[in-house]
């Protein structure tokens, strides 16, 4: 007979097959809004196996404008994961999105979860940045790690930088945190824009320009 831990973690698996194929079916109708309704339709401990920042129709919006004001055009995403996030700011505004990942060897083996968008790989973060067009922005969400963070600026010429994260006073840590960055000796970026996303009141969106 099977235990009880064992049937609910057969339910947590097939659940999360329903709820992947349900988005991937809306990412193939180019229904961003559906994929939208879907996180909020889940349950928090559910969406975010998927996506750790699911924003609304209004931040999406939002973010649209501020994109325009700004004339953010072309934006790449350090360690997007899945992609989720970045196929959804694509889809509401239209600019062009490439996600990066270093570690090529997990997202093509039969383990990695299900990625939404093109990813562009390599080895190290001066690679990233160098071996990709001109980006005008670049953008980190739920980063974790500073040293790294602070390598890709070194070797990033564009103009703005977008923190995705918690607010602070949340108790969730990462580095850099969106309203707390500490960019690398001698660059100077002032905070543009910054709002909050999701409807937790947990997440927020800050926008950094060089100086």
């Amino acid at each position: 007979m099977m235990d009880r831990r064992a049937a609910q973690t057969i339910m947590d698996q097939s659940a999360g097959e329903l709820l992947e194929r349900k988005i991937s079916e809306c990412i193939a109708s180019k229904d961003w809004r559906k994929v939208i309704n879907i996180g909020q339709a889940s349950s928090f401990e559910e969406r975010v196996k998927y996506l750790w920042v699911w924003p609304l129709e209004k931040d999406l919006e939002k973010i649209h404008a501020c994109f325009s004001r700004f004339d953010i055009n072309r934006l790449l995403s350090i360690g997007c994961g899945t992609g989720l996030l970045e196929w959804l700011i694509h889809s509401a505004t239209g600019i062009h999105i490439s996600g990066v990942e270093l570690d090529e060897r997990w997202w093509r083996s039969k383990y990695a979860t299900k990625t939404y968008i093109p990813l562009v790989f390599a080895e190290t973060q001066c690679n990233v940045i160098q071996g990709q067009p001109l980006w005008d922005s670049i953008m980190f969400c739920y980063f974790n790690n500073g040293p790294a963070f602070c390598e890709y600026m070194d070797n990033f010429n564009g103009k703005y930088v977008i923190i995705v994260g918690p607010r602070d006073g949340q108790g969730i840590h990462t580095d850099p945190l969106p309203s707390r960055v500490n960019f690398p000796h001698g660059q100077y970026w002032e905070r543009c824009c910054e709002m909050q996303i999701g409807s937790e009141n947990l997440n927020c969106i800050v926008i950094y320009r060089r100086q």
